[in-house]
């Protein structure tokens, strides 16, 4: 199997913002040093559910200090940005890590964000499409021209270009069938995580993109999709259990009033239609998972370890860990990364099961 990180940088109120940076800093360098196979960074802006507003600034500093492993966005936020400055600003990651970078991209979905941004949300899945195949062309040798219908740019040399020829581009999907199969009409893999692995779907949504990728005749048997997943580890189920107990309450509780494409009035954004049950998926979803065996992967090495097994069992042979809570004490996460990668990863070296169909 591989394991990476995956940080968005939540913001506990007990806890400054340069420390809670900081730290997470401290923890990405030490799983580079413990032999994690990716580092990855999300943007978010406005709210504790992510600090990372700046993340090509500080992906660059990543580039710097991780000697090893693959660093990769999950995600850029493509509305947010003119999809040139991306291309740029991607290329010249790559080549600052010596060709260690994955573009992870996605449409967002916050609806405070596009407002504060001046972005309109209605527009998140026409404008995602269009930037996706702009940066793709700037990627090609020579100058580019494209007309659509938020990119009108004539004879234009972007530089630099990126080391890896292609540069891997990931497409971050929720539930939504048409988001899945977009990514599988490009030809571009998936991640996912988050709400999709609470409401325990991510089996699911994984064998929709290899069925839609056989569609349209691109290979991809070969392809271990990689699923986002909460980690701790810690001695005894009780400790685990209770070290992280209310941490995120506060945000989790601001998250519920920012973290969707609604407006004040509840109306929910063109585009983001599968958003209208979210809350009763999430009910039903969990208890689903939860019937079917797959847990949190908090506890001891042990029971951590057979929860990865059950994943593992369903095809997930790629797992990309958040170590931890906003205001856990450090200390504790990076014991919880030490014993994972001690403990547990040695414990998934065999052949994988084969991906989820």
């Amino acid at each position: 199997m591989k394991f990476g990180q995956f940080e968005i940088i939540r913001w506990h109120p007990d806890v400054s913002i340069p420390q809670s940076i900081n730290d997470v800093m401290e923890k990405i360098e030490l799983a580079d040093k413990l032999g994690m196979d990716e580092i990855w960074l999300g943007e978010h802006h406005f709210s504790r559910h992510g600090l990372v507003s700046g993340i090509f600034s500080m992906l660059g500093n990543i580039a710097k200090r991780v000697k090893n492993a693959r660093i990769g966005s999950a995600v850029v936020v493509l509305p947010f940005h003119n999809p040139i400055l991306v291309a740029e600003e991607a290329a010249t990651i790559d080549i600052l890590s010596n060709g260690r970078f994955t573009l992870g991209i996605g449409a967002g979905y916050q609806a405070q964000e596009f407002r504060a941004l001046g972005v309109n949300i209605d527009e998140a899945r026409q404008r995602f499409r269009e930037y996706v195949d702009v940066i793709r062309m700037c990627w090609e040798d020579g100058p580019i021209t494209y007309k659509g219908e938020f990119i009108d740019i004539e004879d234009i040399l972007v530089i630099p270009k990126p080391v890896q020829k292609p540069l891997p581009m990931t497409i971050a999907v929720s539930t939504s069938p048409e988001s899945v199969d977009f990514a599988a009409k490009m030809g571009l893999e998936i991640m996912v995580g988050g709400p999709t692995a609470v409401m325990g779907q991510v089996p699911q949504v994984m064998e929709l993109w290899h069925e839609r990728m056989e569609h349209y005749g691109h290979p991809h048997e070969h392809i271990d999709l990689p699923a986002g997943m909460n980690i701790y580890v810690a001695p005894t189920m009780e400790e685990a259990e209770s070290d992280l107990l209310g941490l995120e309450d506060e945000i989790d509780r601001e998250f519920q009033r920012v973290g969707n494409p609604r407006d004040a009035g509840g109306k929910v954004a063109a585009g983001f239609k599968h958003w209208e049950g979210r809350d009763k998926d999430r009910i039903t979803g969990a208890a689903m998972a939860k019937r079917e065996g797959i847990l949190p992967l908090v506890g001891t090495p042990e029971v951590v370890s057979e929860r990865i097994e059950i994943l593992r069992s369903k095809g997930i042979n790629s797992i990309r860990g958040t170590f931890g809570k906003a205001g856990l004490e450090q200390e504790k996460a990076l014991r919880c990364m030490r014993m994972f990668a001690e403990e547990v990863m040695p414990n998934f070296v065999d052949e994988p099961v084969p991906a989820a169909r």
